[in-house]
């Protein structure tokens, strides 16, 4: 316990991914303990981390998570109740975590918002599962509407935070819309609802979670061939909008400093799971058996900056198109210096395929990320465009 409680302190996952690596049961059940004291911050961090373990032993047990949130179910219809303190808390955790194994138990973690002692606990977990997992969310939307007004700031806060970002989902935007007049009091709303979010306590007014946006960033190694990528991904709710080339500090910064101009007041957390398709189709295009992503976008720029980057996706595979061929095609032919100057912009490396775009004469000219990139890059399509 004593060292769970240092990783706690720490918010050290790598140490908790060591405890779970030897006895996954023995980290889940202390974990499981320790929520049962709901005591500030060291309790919600407890919370976070029997998610992560939760991830972690699943990759060594299948089926693992479902088992767990099934006993916290079953905990919360014993008579007593003694087992099933803050177990809103918990399955939201695990769920969130876990949103492939556990998402069909969405209905049943929605019906806790008929207890009242469950009602904050259960709003939190679904604001988790509506950023790594809105699909699971989206039936929901009945369930969290009456907490839009809700006396507790808190519940509030969070009920208002979860909307936001489920109406920033193209496939659940129309269904997670605020009535007019609710809407015109909750924009006035300055109240300050306090959120558990990545580590720490998090105070806002009311208001500012109407338009609260996410963006989740998380770096990985790729192989290709004998040669190791850094890809850096972040994902809004709308979609992809950023892959880069360096080093993980570096992209982050970059990354950081474009939230800050592209997407005003929104957070950037460190997450894999919503970038975990696109995590796979990388994997897939680098090990050549992808010619082609299957994504929803959101690379936010110019008009102009976002009718080039179209014009970009639109070049095959293994092709090459000149910034002149470009410009004539989105009907500016003398534009091919601004052509470039978009291409050099573009936040989405690979999958908005800038590395396509050469000179005149075919000479590779440009890369934001270097040009040794974008020659191993154009190679490599070269090499498998008719595999």
């Amino acid at each position: 316990m004593e060292r769970m409680e240092k990783i706690l302190l720490e918010r050290n996952w790598q140490d908790l991914e060591k405890l779970v690596l030897v006895s996954s049961k023995k980290a889940i059940r202390t974990l499981v303990n320790r929520i049962y004291i709901k005591d500030g911050l060291g309790f919600w961090r407890a919370v976070e981390a029997l998610g992560v373990a939760s991830a972690l032993a699943e990759e060594q047990k299948k089926d693992s998570s479902v088992e767990l949130v099934r006993r916290y179910f079953w905990s919360l219809n014993e008579e007593s109740g003694g087992n099933a303190w803050n177990a809103a808390e918990a399955i939201g955790s695990i769920m969130a975590s876990n949103p492939k194994e556990c998402g069909h138990f969405n209905w049943m973690l929605a019906n806790l918002l008929e207890d009242e002692s469950l009602q904050e606990g259960t709003l939190w977990g679904l604001l988790n599962l509506s950023i790594n997992a809105p699909e699971v969310v989206d039936p929901l939307v009945e369930r969290v509407y009456p907490f839009l007004e809700a006396r507790d700031v808190n519940q509030r806060g969070l009920a208002v935070w979860i909307f936001s970002l489920m109406k920033a989902c193209p496939s659940a935007k129309e269904r997670w819309e605020i009535e007019e007049e609710l809407h015109k009091t909750l924009i006035q709303d300055q109240e300050m609802a306090e959120i558990y979010w990545e580590g720490e306590y998090y105070h806002f007014p009311v208001s500012e979670l109407l338009g609260k946006e996410i963006v989740t960033f998380y770096a990985r190694e790729y192989k290709q061939a004998d040669f190791t990528w850094n890809i850096s991904v972040a994902s809004s709710q709308k979609g992809l909008c950023w892959v880069g080339l360096g080093t993980p500090e570096k992209e982050e910064g970059e990354l950081r400093t474009w939230v800050q101009k592209r997407v005003p007041g929104s957070l950037v957390i460190p997450r894999a799971l919503p970038n975990q398709k696109v995590m796979e189709q990388l994997e897939d295009y680098f090990s050549g058996i992808r010619q082609e992503f299957n994504l929803p976008l959101d690379p936010r720029g110019t008009d102009f900056q976002l009718k080039v980057w179209e014009e970009l996706c639109r070049i095959p595979y293994g092709e090459t198109r000149s910034y002149g061929e470009i410009a004539q095609n989105i009907g500016n032919p003398k534009g091919q210096r601004a052509v470039g100057l978009a291409n050099n912009k573009n936040p989405i490396a690979i999958i908005i395929p800038c590395h396509r775009v050469v000179g005149k004469k075919g000479d590779l000219v440009g890369y934001a990320s270097g040009l040794d990139h974008k020659v191993r890059l154009l190679n490599w399509e070269a090499a498998h465009r008719h595999q």
